[in-house]
């Protein structure tokens, strides 16, 4: 049984002890008022009812509750009833630090997901295997940044016998902060592209940004590594003591894919593994799907899973909006919603597996800018964009929809590669493009939506 200490709970800096009842510890924090029970630490709003918490709090045997400064409860009234009080003028760094402590209570297995791309799907995959055959607390949604990191923590419990949580990267620095937090035995890294090249300014830059991680490693653990990324093989994982698991196409890898085919929209492929060769399919499309999917039948095998329950576990899953989700459509016509937040690289990618999915479908591509509308990028962001319009031109497509600032530049690329000029139309905004996009759909289409969040093309979806 995991307990914080009282001492530790004074250790906390951003905290401060207005009451609390002798040596009573914490066993588990929470956030909802039904949640309450025996030993819990609850985090108290400031529109609560206060005699009906009091109350809760007391017949429950909870420990105490964590409030903003300036304390808004009666103290007094709170330190009869045996229940403590902890003031907090930064509700965040406290809980950043109530998880560093809570972290070190439990010793299960531990997995952090990176990448520029790949992250929720990749930890969601991880989550569907290990559900297949243990429990399981897999991060919430896409919550990847420190403070994610320590609310995902927090919310372990005894039952649980893995945890796997993804790990955004903001600006140098970052990697290590979330990761001190996490202090990963299993890490996964599902590739290094240009997401954050705006930011950093290089390659090399990113790689050592996302490197911070292994100073927090165990160095007795497992790092998986997307072998087929060219970006991922320059990561210097010489500083890392541990094993190093390598995943991608070619029999060089410690785990594989083969026979890889597109099927209904869904990926039907080979596993190739110590254990043997196992039939897998997934309920998505494009070949990083499938290097996402060998990351986590690899992490399954890692805690032990037989390579049938973990197959299991991928039937299971299931992307998350936004996350090239597929979704039936009128008319026979068929939605891939992948408008959460794409790259440059990312993009690429997926364009080059349209033709092997779609079959002979009419293929419409809705696509919006994947770099902020920021001047201060103009000549990066049109050289990106009209690379990926290029690479678009490549695409037997019926229209492509280009929607934002930079999204021009898709047309210009696609036609210096010879695309139809008639097939391609350009907006400012969603808005503008409705009656546009309601002209270029016919019975049994492929609507593949592709944009990061800076232009919610998705939100074409209600003309439909």
């Amino acid at each position: 049984m995991r307990f914080i200490t009282i001492d530790e709970l004074k250790s906390i800096q951003e905290g401060r002890i207005l009451t609390w009842d002798g040596e009573k510890p914490v066993k588990y924090v929470i956030k909802r008022p039904e949640e309450i029970g025996a030993y819990c630490l609850y985090f108290c709003a400031e529109d609560e009812n206060e005699n009906a918490l009091l109350m809760k709090m007391a017949s429950s045997n909870a420990s105490g509750v964590v409030v903003k400064r300036p304390c808004f409860l009666d103290v007094n009234r709170w330190k009869q009833a045996g229940i403590g009080i902890i003031e907090t003028s930064n509700t965040v760094m406290f809980q950043i630090a109530l998880a560093r402590l809570y972290r070190k209570k439990f010793d299960i297995p531990v997995i952090q997901v990176i990448g520029s791309a790949g992250k929720t799907t990749t930890k969601d995959m991880i989550g569907a295997v290990l559900r297949a055959g243990m429990p399981v607390l897999v991060g919430y949604k896409n919550y990847n940044t420190a403070f994610g990191a320590a609310y995902n923590l927090l919310n372990v419990r005894d039952r649980h016998k893995a945890v796997v949580i993804e790990a955004g990267m903001k600006s140098k620095g970052y990697m290590g902060f979330s990761s001190g937090i996490i202090k990963p035995t299993v890490a996964v890294l599902t590739s290094i592209q240009r997401a954050h090249y705006v930011l950093l300014g290089s390659i090399e830059n990113i790689i050592e940004a996302k490197a911070e991680i292994l100073d927090h490693m165990d160095q007795n653990g497992v790092f998986i590594v997307n072998g087929e990324d060219e970006n991922c093989a320059r990561f210097p994982l010489e500083r890392f003591q541990g094993r190093v698991v390598r995943y991608g196409f070619s029999d060089k890898f410690d785990i594989r894919a083969s026979d890889i085919e597109y099927k209904d929209f869904k990926s039907r492929f080979k596993v190739l593994h110590s254990q043997g060769e196992t039939e897998c399919v997934v309920r998505t499309v494009g070949k990083y799907n499938v290097l996402n999917a060998l990351a986590a039948f690899a992490v399954g095998l890692e805690l032990g899973l037989q390579p049938n329950v973990i197959r299991r576990g991928l039937a299971a899953f299931q992307p998350m909006a936004g996350r090239l989700k597929t979704l039936p459509g009128p008319n026979d016509t068929v939605i891939i919603d992948d408008n959460f937040n794409a790259n440059p690289d990312s993009t690429r990618l997926l364009l080059e597996d349209i033709p092997k999915f779609a079959g002979d479908r009419p293929v419409v591509l809705i696509m919006g800018d994947v770099e902020r509308p920021d001047d201060g990028i103009a000549d990066y962001a049109r050289e990106v964009h009209f690379a990926i319009g290029q690479q678009a031109a490549k695409v037997i497509f019926d229209r492509l929809i280009a929607v934002g600032k930079w999204a021009k530049e898709y047309i210009a690329g696609a036609e210096s590669e010879g695309a139809p000029p008639e097939k391609m139309k350009h907006f400012d905004t969603v808005e503008q493009a409705a009656d546009y996009f309601k002209e270029s759909i016919q019975p049994g289409s492929v609507l593949i939506f592709k944009a990061s969040v800076y232009v919610r093309v998705r939100d074409l979806l209600k003309y439909l």
